[in-house]
């Protein structure tokens, strides 16, 4: 015997709030840029581009619909084929606590399941007063596309997906479960493209979660989330399956059964607090909801935050250990720590500090096969087998703002800015030649505004040394900038050049670009925007120069 629970709802209409306040509201925007280019050199852009995006919102009283739309001539301009679109369209219906999606959208359920996966179909978000929250969504995640002599060409099959979050909260505790199906259709494409790695792939992700506030200062959060992905459906059926989604999935000899885990909790006391998270996702993990997974790995992070010297100063770090191989699959094992401090200080309504360092270890180690190391008869390469590598990296950054003077004739502002970048690798505690870098920059900026004038000036010099085993690198140069504000403030202008060299002892560019910007606003709804910059580059080989422009066009209603 089986017995199922449903939980329904039901859509009160009403009826008494037809008839208050404006029948029929329309209101959104409209915009449409384009970009021309001109270089003299070959680079693989295109000559004019175009985009057109807009949002319409129809409300007729407690009703609203908002659509919205993207569209450019990007994806035509390509020479070969991709199974997703450029152009979308969506409509987004809206009554009280029911929220729909229609056309070309997006939707987030965690970050295990489904996430931010462009699909074309329709949702529903239901988040009626209660205990209870849903949201559910169905629709194609790729389009077919037949490989093709080309490439670039990325070929798939017909996907089709659908996914399921229940939300339960009630006084201190939340829970959620969320179920995610993805499957390709077989016979959506004629011929499978193996030799790309493209297979017909079936999924499907489970998932609990939930948080509890222990206190007004404590609460805890957690979730575990089971996948099961077949990576070729042709596959012969098999009944090896483990874990939660096992349970509900088809196993076949080429699925593959993995987990992610997230746990933590989050301290507050008095102005300062303090989060634990760990996190562990198995090798190989993988959902069809997402374009991008990392997975292999294992980590614990450490946050705080404070506030001391009467509010003024801002302090906040973080201490984090990763380690990979999970599994010993592989040959090398890495494991890293991450450290990271920041600082904001307020000394004064003119002078403020910032300050930021951060330290990343990496460390990796060979794992060798016992019998290799037996049956080896070269006695020479124990120094390579015996491999210990350790990558340290550095970083620093140092700003300091004040402001000059500050009335109603002018005010100044300078700002320094010092930023450091260090990487070294360290093979079996030695740090050969060549095997470390470091980055200076330095940037001090002068700004000079007349309000009565509307006028604001921007002088700046910026100079960076970069240094790769014997041989420094050098670039500097100098920026000046101008804007102005015309016929009431409705145009504003600017205009900037900039030059800089780089040198080195093998080579010597500079570059030298020139801006200009203009922006119209008309009747409070029209918007006009140009840009251009001509910009020219002279090195020891060649000598370039490009041009763009950017006309933009924006009306709101």
């Amino acid at each position: 015997m089986f017995l199922f629970t449903t939980i329904a709802y039901g859509q009160n209409i009403d009826f008494e709030s037809f008839g208050k306040g404006k029948a029929l509201k329309v209101s959104g925007g409209i915009s449409a840029n384009s970009v021309f280019y001109n270089a003299n050199q070959q680079t693989g852009r295109e000559a004019f581009t175009y985009f057109l995006q807009g949002n319409l919102n129809l409300s007729l009283y407690q009703f609203s619909m908002p659509i919205s739309y993207s569209y450019s001539n990007q994806g035509a301009l390509l020479n070969y084929n991709v199974p997703f679109k450029f152009n979308r369209f969506s409509l987004h219906p809206k009554y009280k606590w029911f929220q729909g999606h229609i056309g070309d959208v997006t939707m987030n359920f965690s970050p295990y399941t489904l996430n931010g996966h462009l699909f074309t179909g329709g949702g529903v978000e239901l988040t009626p007063k209660g205990k209870f929250k849903v949201s559910a969504m169905g629709g194609r995640l790729l389009r077919a596309t037949e490989d093709d002599d080309e490439p670039n060409t990325i070929p798939a099959f017909t996907r089709m997906g659908y996914g399921l979050n229940v939300g339960y909260e009630h006084n201190k505790l939340a829970l959620n479960v969320i179920g995610f199906y993805a499957k390709d259709q077989m016979n959506s494409i004629s011929t499978i493209p193996e030799e790309k790695g493209v297979t017909p792939k079936e999924n499907l992700v489970v998932s609990l979660g939930g948080a509890y506030k222990i206190s007004e200062d404590l609460d805890i959060i957690a979730e575990y989330a089971s996948t099961a992905i077949t990576q070729d459906l042709r596959a012969e059926d098999s009944s090896n399956g483990e874990g939660l989604a096992s349970l509900l999935f088809n196993d076949k000899s080429s699925t593959e059964y993995h987990k992610a885990i997230k746990a933590g909790f989050n301290y507050s006391f008095k102005k300062a607090t303090l989060g634990v998270t760990y996190e562990r996702i198995d090798p190989g993990y993988e959902t069809l909801g997402a374009y991008f997974f990392n997975n292999d790995f294992e980590n614990i992070t450490l946050n705080s935050t404070t506030m001391l010297l009467k509010d003024k100063l801002s302090l906040s770090f973080n201490i984090g250990y990763q380690r990979d191989n999970l599994e010993k699959q592989k040959e090398q094992s890495t494991n890293r720590t991450v450290g990271s401090v920041n600082a904001s200080y307020t000394a004064s309504e003119r002078l403020t500090l910032t300050a930021m360092y951060s330290n990343f270890t990496t460390f990796t180690n060979a794992r060798l096969d016992q019998f290799e190391t037996i049956n080896d008869d070269n006695l020479l390469d124990n120094a390579n087998e015996q491999f210990d590598y350790k990558q340290l990296s550095q970083n620093a950054n140092i700003n300091v703002n004040y402001i000059l003077a500050k009335s109603e004739k002018n005010q100044q502002n300078l700002n320094v800015n010092y930023a450091l970048a260090d990487v070294s690798n360290e093979q079996n505690g030695i740090v050969r030649i060549g095997n470390a870098s470091t980055f200076h920059n330095a940037n001090v900026s002068y700004s000079l505004v007349f309000p009565k004038k509307k006028t604001a000036i921007t002088t700046a010099i910026n100079g960076t040394v970069n240094t790769i085993e014997k041989e420094n690198a050098t670039t500097w140069g100098p920026t000046l900038g101008v804007n102005k504000k015309f016929l009431d403030n409705k145009l504003n202008t600017g205009f900037a050049a900039s030059y800089n060299s780089s040198t080195s002892k093998t080579s010597f560019t500079s570059v030298t670009n020139f801006r200009i910007n203009a922006n119209y606003v008309y009747k409070d709804k029209h918007n006009f925007n140009l840009n251009g910059i001509q910009l020219f580059r002279n090195s020891t080989s060649n000598y370039g120069k490009e041009l763009t422009i950017t006309f933009g066009y924006n009306y709101s209603f």
